[in-house]
């Protein structure tokens, strides 16, 4: 298995060097898909000798797109993300590629829920229920605990191209992956306040529910 790690940014200068530290200590291959950032991040990471690909549009989905890109093009087959706002504990990537290399097709980092901010908390909760609920018959009987997590690891030839472009992408990465028969991990991880601004926003709550509803009835 040759994996390798990617950090979305946009604007994290508050938070990049210290996900970069976390992660070099890994000694894992990192590399960062950007949004334009005119905050200082893409001098820390070039400062860190960290590759920067910059996303072609504006959103997550397009980080996440650009981040499949690259990874597949340096000829890795397995690609974990974690978001770089200091959030997600970096230091449990192993465990979810140790997963991949188990066997599994996508492992999720799962946060507890009591640790979601609250505004946060109950968007999440509808839509990792809508998912359970609308995507059953695809699956294996598992009920997934936290399709928004912003931390996760997949196998690249297994996942279709995505389409989505904003806070969407990850109930589309999870509900392909549930579609295509993947086998479907977990790994418990801790969630922390994040550092830096926030940039998701009430609309995306809705949005994230309607490319759920998308993508259980569409092609």
């Amino acid at each position: 298995m040759k994996a390798v790690v990617c950090l979305p940014t946009r604007n994290e200068k508050s938070s990049i060097q210290i996900m970069i530290d976390s992660i070099k200590k890994l000694k894992l291959p990192l590399f960062i898909s950007d949004e334009n950032s005119t905050d200082g991040t893409i001098a820390i990471a070039e400062k860190n000798k960290v590759p920067v690909y910059q996303r072609d549009g504006k959103g997550k989905g397009y980080g996440m797109q650009k981040a499949v890109e690259v990874a597949k093009q340096l000829g890795y087959d397995v690609l974990a993300t974690i978001d770089c706002d200091c959030t997600y504990p970096a230091e449990k990537i192993p465990e979810l590629l140790a997963k991949i290399d188990d066997g599994a097709g996508m492992v999720i980092g799962v946060r507890n829920v009591k640790n979601i901010r609250k505004r946060h908390r109950l968007p999440n909760l509808v839509h990792t229920w809508a998912i359970n609920i609308l995507f059953f018959r695809f699956g294996s009987g598992k009920w997934l605990h936290d399709i928004n997590s912003g931390m996760r690891a997949f196998r690249l030839g297994k996942i279709r191209p995505f389409k989505s472009k904003g806070f969407d992408i990850e109930a589309e990465i999870t509900t392909r992956a549930i579609k295509d028969g993947l086998n479907i991990k977990e790994v418990p991880v801790e969630y922390e306040k994040r550092v830096g601004e926030s940039k998701i926003r009430i609309k995306d709550g809705f949005l994230i529910l309607m490319r759920i509803v998308k993508e259980r009835f569409l092609p």
